[in-house]
């Protein structure tokens, strides 16, 4: 038993050989990842000169379109469903007037308005959302899935969810000037 507490009380140099061997092997790590990425820095401009050489790559002048596109989104497609020959997309109606109201959220349409059920309800698809007629209740909305907006006897209403139908609370509704300052 006397060894114990002389092994508890020994101090080590702060330099041991496991000390230096964890130095040794973290520079060795380092300058393998630097030497590395030289490699590999090196590989992917040789693939990238032989993809050239056999007409894989793209040319430098091309430029590709990125993001949405007013001109894309409303030729891309041929004819417009549910629109009469010759006749283009277009915001009509009450839903013209809500699009007034909202603006550029309502995207650009990708179809005529058309009808959705035998009640006289109609919907229209756009590059952001839907718009919709409710010709029960009289009420145009427009939906991008969570946000919504509603023109209703009481004016702009908007809210946020799953639910189809405007909010009845009062207070729901908003002016022009707070949906501008939303924007």
């Amino acid at each position: 038993m006397p060894a114990y507490p002389r092994r508890l009380t020994r101090k080590r140099s702060p330099l041991s050989p496991e000390f230096i061997c964890l130095v040794v092997v973290v520079i060795a790590g380092a300058v393998t990842a630097w030497w590395a990425g030289q490699l590999v820095g090196m590989n992917l401009s040789v693939i990238q000169t032989a993809a050239s050489v056999l007409g894989i790559g793209e040319s430098a002048g091309a430029p590709h379109a990125v993001g949405y596109s007013v001109v894309h989104a409303a030729t891309d497609q041929g004819p417009a469903p549910y629109c009469q020959s010759g006749q283009t997309p277009a915001f009509d109606n009450g839903i013209a007037a809500l699009h007034q109201q909202v603006g550029n959220v309502m995207g650009v349409p990708i179809e005529c308005e058309h009808a959705a059920s035998a009640g006289g309800d109609t919907v229209q698809a756009t590059t952001t959302g839907l718009a919709a007629y409710d010709r029960v209740t009289n009420t145009e909305t427009f939906t991008d899935g969570w946000h919504h907006w509603a023109r209703t006897a009481d004016g702009l209403v908007t809210w946020d969810g799953t639910d189809a139908g405007p909010p009845s609370q009062a207070g729901a509704s908003v002016t022009q000037e707070e949906h501008d300052q939303q924007q």
